[in-house]
């Protein structure tokens, strides 16, 4: 009878684990959406209309731990009054945006009385040195103040600091919103940005900002940047992949013949400016620069958008997520993609290549995206599916069970 209740005990525990492994959640993401929690304040409305146009919005959306500092309209509408270009602009806001999980407790339980938070500005590269930092620090009074750090290891200056007023929304170790007393900014924020582009700078525009090894394909394609200098006085916008991207498909890239090359490089180019509004708005096919017949017809691109994000699937349905914008001034625009799109599909003879898959029920290729939205940053809390963790504790335990005897 011993040996007959531990058999049922182990194969108790064998069902257990079972259905708990095959009944675990996907993996923890993001599940907020900052327009929804801004819209019951409506003294915070510029703020989210600000977020959404700069596309941070749709980043706040995908991070699983993130604090904003939200400022309210009487403070925003000085700084709407300056006229920024929306790429500063997106810099500034990107200051009020902290890579880590910040409520009303923890700010008054800062360790040493301050602390140092990367932003986003910090997180998209897009800062020098360390002047996407924001420092907390518990003042004189109980009060907490967040100011921009400089370009180098000092602080920017006390008369840069905004302090806290009020929490307005809290899911602990998810997103905390806390409202500040004015706009943050730098110089570092404000500074003119490269990414403007004026004439033929395209290329140091992509080159400069993640897009280097792209600018060589266009470079090194014969007839490919003689092609993008005819759109520019006309308009022209420019997809161009990361360089993670065009590192991975540069082997398939080199074996196809010259002409497949050029199609492939001009297909990431379309006549005309498209701001990233205009490609939210239209959800169309977009004609591009690339001919597969000689110039009789082109190869066109849909453009699809799910809320803040644009997203271009190819002829062949691979898909590119758009990332970053580098530029936007009518008449050029450059934006990053994280995948390099494909007019046709590859044939064993043109590349030695599998020809590309189709694409699935989703309009995805299959391609594991790299965006950033289940990214665990630096000092968010682990987010660990707890059923996943409860069947492998079962298994171990059944384990343990037959290694007993």
């Amino acid at each position: 009878m011993p040996g007959l209740t531990g058999a049922r005990c182990i194969l108790a525990l064998f069902v257990a684990a079972v259905v708990l492994a095959t009944t675990s959640p996907p993996a923890c993401h993001a599940a907020h959406n900052i327009t929804a929690i801004l819209s019951g304040r409506r003294d915070l409305a510029e703020f989210s209309r600000e977020l959404t146009a700069t596309g941070l919005a749709g980043e706040i959306n995908e991070r699983n731990t993130i604090t904003v500092l939200a400022v309210d309209d009487a403070h925003m509408a000085p700084l709407k009054a300056r006229g920024l270009p929306r790429e500063t602009l997106r810099h500034v806001l990107s200051l009020h945006v902290l890579v880590d999980y910040y409520d009303d407790a923890k700010l008054h339980r800062l360790p040493g009385g301050s602390a140092d938070v990367s932003t986003l500005f910090q997180a998209s590269g897009d800062a020098p040195g360390s002047a996407g930092m924001v420092e907390i620090a518990e003042r004189r009074g109980g009060r907490v103040s967040f100011a921009p750090r400089g370009d180098g290891d000092g602080d920017a200056g006390p008369a840069t600091a905004v302090f806290y007023v009020r929490s307005v929304h809290e899911a602990p170790y998810n997103i905390s919103v806390l409202q500040v007393s004015g706009v943050i900014s730098s110089p570092a924020a404000e500074a003119p940005s490269a990414a403007e582009p004026s004439g033929r700078n395209v290329s140091d525009v992509m080159s400069k900002n993640g897009c280097a090894r792209f600018a060589g394909l266009v470079a090194s394609t014969r007839d490919a940047a003689a092609t993008f200098d005819r759109h520019l006085g006309d308009g022209l916008t420019l997809f161009c992949p990361a360089d993670r991207a065009v590192a991975a498909f540069e082997p398939t890239f080199k074996r196809l013949p010259a002409d497949a090359r050029l199609a492939v490089v001009l297909y990431h180019g379309a006549p005309e400016h498209h701001s990233l509004q205009a490609l939210r708005a239209n959800e169309q096919d977009l004609g591009t620069l690339a001919s597969l017949d000689g110039g009789k017809t082109t190869a066109d691109l849909a453009v699809r958008s799910v809320g803040d994000k644009v997203t271009l699937v190819s002829a062949t349905h691979n898909v590119a997520k758009v990332t970053r914008t580098l530029a936007d001034a009518d008449p050029v625009a450059v934006y990053m993609i994280d995948a390099v799109l494909v007019p046709y599909k590859f044939t064993a003879q043109e590349s030695g290549a599998p020809e590309l898959g189709e694409a699935d029920s989703d309009g995805r290729s299959g391609r594991k995206e790299e965006g950033d939205g289940g990214r665990q940053t630096s000092g968010s809390a682990p987010c660990w599916p707890p059923r996943g963790w409860v069947a492998s504790a079962l298994v171990f335990t059944l384990l343990a069970a037959f290694a007993s005897g």
